[in-house]
């Protein structure tokens, strides 16, 4: 039986597809400004260089900035700012 459903060409044109449709369901926002979607993230336990051990990433999507900043450890919201301030405003 399978093997008649498999090489019948009626069998397989009129067959239920169980997959989900492909695409979006909603499109992707369009950015209209600078900082509207900032992504971050810290790379820790790299070799020491010049005393610091913590490298900051930061990714810009509207611009497609990319920034990495070495720093020594950081432990607060205030650090995380200063570091982004000093990065793009100064």
């Amino acid at each position: 039986m399978v093997h008649y459903v498999h090489m019948c060409m009626k069998c397989q044109n009129t067959k239920v597809m169980h997959k989900k449709k492909f695409g979006l369901y909603r499109p992707l926002p369009i950015l209209t400004s600078l900082f509207e979607n900032v992504l971050m993230d810290f790379m820790t336990c790299v070799p020491l260089w010049q005393d610091k051990d913590v490298i900051f990433v930061v990714v810009e999507i509207f611009y497609q900035l990319i920034k990495f900043v070495s720093t020594k450890k950081i432990g607060c919201k205030q650090d995380i700012l200063y570091i982004l301030v000093t990065l793009f405003f100064i």
